[in-house]
């Protein structure tokens, strides 16, 4: 049986944020510092030792490592580049560690699930080097195994880390995770604003993350369709009921409309595919999909699920319909069994409850909402932006 792999992680925060011209490692990310949700990653992956590398003003950031019980080491060579203090940081390791992480501090938005995924191909298939790979293209944080410590520490840097581990491509293995904060840096100024946009939703997948989930589970070009129609409803939905007084969180709406049939053809799929996007870390996707095809509506607040419901209630395939065409098929299916028809005709109420709500909020029939969607780019979903 294989055993868990002894791991650690670095985290080099050495270097003079010369283009970003902010201190980079205590740039605030909604209430927290960019070291703080590096090193966050890897703890929330079981991966605990965790030495963070400095030189550049490594004062400033010993009083908030110490807080967090994390280890501080000198990379006295600091100005000679990163690579130094990759060296640096890999001389220091103990002995048992079989394994490192290697991550700038300046990429704080790595999913916790990429690094578990990592690790866990590290221990399927003995490799010098595990990238990690988000839609053909590499990102860190790459997961070095301990054979190539001597290298690293005997190496004068020529090339950087990059030009060592080239050198061991052959053996090299990738793994495809589905996230974008892989790829993303705070380089520049103009990078700041964009990860905190993207920190400040990260229970929501980007653009690029549903369409590579998507592509990950394989789902069928139908089903893709009928998701990005009935997202562009919800969204017109929300928005009238928005402008109307309401605070529905557009965002999640979109992109739960997009994914909410992502495990179509299994079994319970609704909550099949909830549990999946759970996994990934999107708790709020996976209740709203999880209520999609099932929900208890008692004439109070309208939320996101209850507009994700009707909005799917709305389409057949990829084609609108009226809600009483969308259940008529069923009843005719299934209205012999009389617990089925039951169940059936709950939903039904549902629906009807829910666009009764939205008409009385929206003062508008919700047919004419409807059309109004059918040009409407899917936001957060293929082509979007959130």
């Amino acid at each position: 049986m294989a055993t868990t792999p002894r791991l650690a992680a670095l985290v080099l925060a050495g270097g003079y944020s010369s283009r970003m011209q902010r201190f980079k490692p205590l740039l605030d990310l909604n209430g927290s510092t960019v070291i703080e949700n590096a090193i966050g990653s890897f703890r929330a992956a079981g991966v605990d030792r965790v030495t963070v590398v400095v030189g550049y003003r490594g004062e400033a950031l010993r009083p908030l490592l110490d807080g967090l019980g994390v280890r501080c080491l000198w990379n006295a060579d600091y100005d000679q580049g990163m690579y130094s203090s990759v060296a640096c940081g890999v001389r220091s390791l103990e002995g048992d560690v079989e394994g490192c992480f290697v991550l700038p501090a300046d990429m704080p938005l790595v999913r916790s699930h990429t690094v578990r995924l990592i690790s866990r191909e590290s221990r399927k298939r003995a490799a010098p080097v595990v990238y990690p790979v988000f839609r053909g293209q590499r990102g860190h944080p790459p997961l070095i195994d301990s054979r190539l410590f001597p290298a690293i520490c005997r190496g004068a840097g020529a090339g950087g880390l990059r030009s060592l581990l080239a050198e061991h491509e052959g053996l090299a293995r990738e793994v495809e995770v589905l996230d974008e904060g892989i790829l993303v840096d705070l380089d520049t100024p103009a990078d700041y604003p964009k990860a905190v946009a993207m920190h400040a939703r990260r229970d929501i997948p980007t653009a690029a993350e549903c369409e590579a989930i998507l592509a990950a589970r394989k789902v069928p070009e139908a089903v893709v369709r009928h998701g990005e129609l009935v997202s562009r409803i919800a969204l017109r939905i929300a928005d009238r009921l928005n402008g109307a007084g309401l605070e529905l969180d557009t965002a999640l709406i979109g992109v739960a409309g997009l994914l909410h049939d992502l495990a179509k053809g299994m079994p319970d799929h609704a909550r099949a595919g909830a549990r999946a996007l759970k996994r990934l870390g999107y708790p709020s996707v996976s209740r709203v999909v999880a209520a999609h095809t099932d929900i208890e509506y008692d004439g109070g607040q309208l939320d996101e699920a209850a507009i994700v419901y009707v909005a799917d209630k709305l389409v057949q395939g990829d084609r609108l319909v009226s809600i009483d065409e969308r259940f008529r098929r069923a009843l005719e299916r299934f209205g012999a069994d009389p617990g089925v028809r039951q169940v059936v005709q709950g939903r039904l109420q549902s629906a009807r409850a829910i666009a009764g709500a939205v008409e009385q909020i929206t003062g508008a029939k919700l047919q004419e909402l409807v059309e109004a969607a059918r040009a409407r780019p899917v936001e957060g979903g293929r082509g979007g932006e959130r």
